[in-house]
């Protein structure tokens, strides 16, 4: 058994063995691990991003990016789900913690994406599984190589159709990217005057943020 020491979440203890998709699984959802622990499995490692802060900034985005996302999922009767939730993907064999996912109303009637408690009689849904339509991260100086490299190539190989990404640790100089899906890779999609067009939705979105009377900032997630 391994432990790892961190300064944020303790000691946590990862049992030998833990190199498949489906014994991560098992060992997640039945172990007692430390609440919000960001982790991930990929390439038959276990990842922890055990000095992950989220600045005020993004936490700010995450939510305005969660109500706006929500109420055009329920529209559609979709779902979205927010930071927190464990999603697993078997063809791409990896398993990771999202800052947010969208699900389509087909793609659940379909089952392309689905819920789970990982066999937990004692658990409700702790999981997604399967391939939701549009998966998006918030880059932070920790996170950037996750969500720009190995996490952005296992997410294509998921069967992911678009993957959003925000980066606001600049906020003269805020970047927000729609990626959709070529033949081999994501292609960043076009944007038009601040504006990007989404497929999967059907509709443009733009992110802009102003100071509040507080010094904070705010941000607006707008679509049309």
């Amino acid at each position: 058994m391994s432990t790892i020491v961190t300064g944020r979440y303790g000691a946590v203890f990862v049992p030998p063995g833990i190199d498949t998709l489906q014994a991560f699984r098992r060992w997640v959802h039945f172990a007692s691990l430390p609440e919000k622990l960001p982790i991930h499995f990929l390439r038959s490692d276990v990842w922890l991003d055990c000095e992950r802060a989220d600045s005020l900034a993004n936490i700010l985005l995450r939510g305005e990016l969660s109500a706006v996302l929500a109420t055009l999922a329920n529209a559609d009767n979709g779902l979205y789900a927010t930071a927190g939730m464990l999603w697993s993907n078997d063809r791409a064999g990896f398993a990771t913690l999202p800052d947010g996912f969208y699900m389509s109303r087909a793609s659940l009637k379909a089952k392309r994406v689905w819920f789970s408690n990982g066999g937990n009689p004692k658990a409700q849904a702790t999981e997604v599984v399967g391939a939701p339509d549009i998966v998006l991260e918030i880059v932070s100086d920790v996170s950037e190589d996750k969500d720009t490299n190995w996490a952005m190539s296992a997410y294509f190989d998921a069967g992911i159709q678009e993957y959003w990404v925000f980066d606001a640790r600049d906020l003269d100089d805020m970047q927000f990217t729609i990626f959709k899906r070529g033949r081999k890779e994501f292609i960043a999609a076009r944007a038009s005057g601040g504006w990007t067009k989404s497929a999967v939705l059907g509709k443009s979105f733009r992110l802009t943020q102003t100071e509040g009377d507080d010094g904070n900032p705010e941000f607006t997630f707008e679509y049309r």
